[in-house]
């Protein structure tokens, strides 16, 4: 009899859990039919609900990271897709004595990688005496080891390759060394103008002095 009495509450419970799961299924159906693109319908929920079979994941769509500064113009493999010359750093204007030392540079970039010209007074500075240039992979530097009256001016540097040119110029102002003998000319004559103020100055004081009296 007991054995009997537990069937019969199992299939009890069992007829409950059908009805239960009907009536849910009957209620999803009975839902608008239309579902928004990429979820599932009513009809899909409900017949789903009943199955032993697990849920798939769906893992979203990876977008790739923005390139980094120094690798925006790498392309897969390792090479570097074509790219125009440009500046990243441009020339500035320079002010030296004569006989100093003088130095212009500036930072570019471009694939395939550029060609470097400088120019003085619009004279391409390799026929120019008295100068050197030194040009790395992104870099140009421009050295006057010792200035002179006509190096002043205007200096410009070119790259170009099969893409495009661009140049950037600055002033170079050259001031003119005084000689030793013209310093020493000038102080004394500042030194006798100094003198003269002075005189003048005590005259004046004496006149003044006279007129009190």
């Amino acid at each position: 009899l007991l054995d009997e009495e537990i069937r019969w509450k199992l299939q009890r419970l069992r007829e409950a859990k059908r009805a239960a799961l009907k009536k849910k299924q009957e209620s999803l159906i009975s839902l608008p039919q239309g579902s928004p693109p990429g979820k599932p319908g009513a009809l899909e929920a409900a017949a789903t609900m009943d199955s032993s079979e697990p849920l798939a994941a769906h893992v979203a769509k990876e977008y790739p990271k923005p390139k980094e500064a120094g690798k925006r113009w790498q392309m897969p493999g390792g090479l570097l897709e074509p790219c125009p010359p440009l500046f990243v750093q441009e020339i500035k204007p320079q002010e030296a004595v004569e006989g100093h030392r003088c130095t212009f540079s500036c930072l570019f970039h471009g694939h395939p990688q550029p060609t470097v010209t400088w120019y003085n007074n619009t004279k391409p500075v390799g026929r120019i005496r008295g100068t050197a240039v030194h040009t790395t992979e992104c870099r140009s530097t421009l050295t006057f080891p010792s200035l002179l009256p006509q190096h002043g001016g205007t200096v410009t540097c070119v790259i170009f390759n099969p893409l495009g040119t661009v140049s950037t110029s600055a002033a170079l102002h050259v001031r003119r060394r005084m000689p030793a003998y013209e310093a020493t000319k000038k102080e004394e004559e500042e030194e006798g103008k100094r003198e003269k103020e002075q005189e003048e100055e005590e005259k004046v004081k004496e006149e003044e002095g006279e007129k009190k009296k």
